[in-house]
């Protein structure tokens, strides 16, 4: 071992490039393949094996229930019988009847027998003298003289029996399995009737056949002295190492037994264990192959890559490595050089953005220039109002300021719901210097809501809105309501305008233009405001009724000064 470890040091310090790789190569293939093949097999194996294990024995209960319930519904025939015998006051010889009253008891009682009877049941009752009431289709004679009947008949207690029948009119190689019960008492019966049931046996067969054919097993089903009474082969050898699932009756003292050879429960494991082998040897011999191949693939572009950093870490940005390759390797002398291209790319973008930089920061002053202005200049205006006793003027250019200056301060996006209130509150009063009295406006807001966050310059386009769309000469009535549920805000604005046309609320739910109309950018505008700042479930819903008014509703989240900070 200590040589193993001295040799392997000297190769890491003096062996070549290929040799590592070689062996690198061949350790990463050796090892997880061989770990990967060998739990997979582990736990594969034991999977298949506890599965299989549970079907066989689930097949084997399955089928010992269905043998317990033909017998249980044969029991609970052979008690209709005997419940019918008591309730009744019939009396049968062991003769054919020799009044019409017997012929009537006689036709009645094998009428009932009948239709106890079906497809799967056939029921009988036997007399001493060998007479058949109720299957027409057994021959009394052949009942006397079959083997079966000559055993079963000696039974002096209920028995059940599986075999091929040979006493049926139309003679078979089905099995059925038989119940024989005899009567201690004669119940209207000739003394040592006995009560004879057959039941077909072909859906236990069937069952038996296909578990047979599923997994190569032999199932047969014995009784206590382990004597055969069912079994669908007879060429099965069994062995001390087989595989067996039995399960015990209810009804009898029967087992149902299930037995497969030992290489056929196991022969998955072993496909899985030579695919895992294969698999394994194949993995080492790509792995050798892979690291002969890679080992002289990887020596040459590495060695020029690693000369072309070295000059690039020199200074040289004008250095190339050639490509000789179109894989992973070739990329990499490609993506190098193409990195080269674009750090030169790159000093001459830093040198065009700060120029752009430059000439947006002389744009932004110029836009702070603008609005500067334009307040100077209605200063100016108002001024002079004020000198030339024009109280009006004054005012609506006192509020047309203030609405102003809402709408260009960008440095605040959202505002207090008082701030807000405020600038519409301006708005409707440069209305009512447009319009006198025309229209009435009633406001109400839920105290406690005037510090609560809103977006600036929402409510101001969708007054204007009212007035540019829903009123004709400024007449009308506008009610604006503005409170809170749970964490949602509301605004309410309703007026008594013209109304929306029915076919126009689709595309302006929707944010589209209305064809041939002017107008709408405000509502969407504010919608999509909305919705950026608290999403797709707060908004606008507009309801309009042609001709009596509009109903515009604005959500939006509830937040206060403490949770914006």
């Amino acid at each position: 071992m200590k040589n193993f470890w001295r040799r392997l040091q000297l190769l890491r310090n003096n062996g070549s490039v290929r040799t590592k790789l070689l062996l690198a190569f061949f350790i990463a293939a050796v090892l997880p393949v061989g770990a990967l093949s060998y739990f997979s097999f582990h736990k594969s194996s034991e999977v298949v094996n506890t599965q299989f294990g549970s079907y066989g024995m689930y097949a084997v209960e399955q089928l010992k229930i269905h043998i317990d319930n033909d017998l249980r519904q044969m029991d609970q025939i052979t008690g209709n019988i005997l419940t019918y015998l008591i309730a009744s006051s019939i009396y049968i010889e062991d003769e054919p009847p020799a009044t019409y009253t017997r012929f009537v008891e006689e036709r009645d009682f094998q009428n009932y027998l009948n239709s106890l009877g079906n497809n799967l049941y056939k029921v009988a009752v036997v007399t001493p003298s060998g007479r058949i009431i109720g299957n027409d289709l057994i021959v009394s004679e052949k009942l006397a003289n079959s083997p079966f009947w000559t055993t079963i008949s000696a039974y002096e207690q209920r028995h059940v029996s599986i075999h091929i029948p040979d006493y049926y009119s139309v003679q078979n190689d089905e099995y059925v399995i038989s119940l024989m019960m005899p009567l201690k008492n004669a119940f209207g019966l000739p003394h040592g009737s006995k009560i004879l049931i057959d039941m077909k046996a072909d859906t236990v067969i069937e069952v038996i056949k296909s578990f047979e054919k599923d997994t190569r097993s032999h199932l047969q089903i014995m009784d206590p002295s382990g004597q055969t009474l069912l079994q669908t082969s007879t060429d099965y050898d069994h062995h001390d190492d087989d595989i067996v699932w039995s399960r015990s009756l209810e009804m009898e003292d029967w087992i149902v037994e299930a037995r497969i050879k030992y290489a056929d429960f196991y022969e998955s494991s072993t496909v899985i264990l030579q695919y895992s082998i294969l698999i394994s040897a194949l993995a080492i011999l790509l792995g050798i192959a892979m690291a002969s191949f890679f080992s002289f693939r990887f020596t040459m572009p590495i060695k020029k890559l690693a000369h072309s950093m070295r000059r690039f870490g020199e200074g040289d940005l004008l250095i190339r490595t050639p490509v000789m390759s179109k894989d992973e390797l070739g990329f990499l002398s490609e993506s190098f050089n193409k990195m080269t291209e674009r750090l030169i790319a790159s000093m001459h973008e830093i040198t065009r953005t700060e120029k752009l930089k430059s000439e947006a920061e002389l744009q932004i002053l110029h836009y702070q220039i603008n609005p500067h202005l334009l307040f100077n200049t209605l200063n100016s205006i108002q001024w002079k109002a004020k000198l030339a006793h024009q109280p009006e003027i004054h005012k609506m250019l006192q509020h047309l300021i203030v609405v102003l200056e809402g709408s260009f301060n960008f440095k605040q996006t959202l505002v207090p719901l008082e701030k807000e209130l405020d600038i519409a509150y301006h708005f409707i009063e440069i209305q009512r210097y447009r319009y006198d009295d025309a229209f009435t406006f009633d406001l109400e807001v839920e105290p406690g809501l005037e510090e609560c966050f809103i977006p600036r310059m929402v409510f101001q386009p969708l007054l204007e809105n009212i007035f540019f769309h829903g009123f004709r000469d400024g007449q009308g009535r506008i009610k604006m309501k503005v409170y809170s549920e749970k964490n949602k805000l509301y605004m309410v604005l309703e007026d008594d305008g013209i109304g929306v046309k029915p076919e126009h609320l689709a595309y302006i739910a929707s944010g589209r233009k209305i064809p041939g109309k002017q107008g709408g950018l405000g509502l969407r505008n504010v919608d999509e405001r909305i919705k950026q700042h608290y999403g797709d479930s707060y908004g606008l819903s507009i309801e309009s009724d042609r001709n009596k008014g509009t109903k515009v509703t604005l959500s939006w989240l509830k937040t206060t000064v403490d949770m914006h900070l």
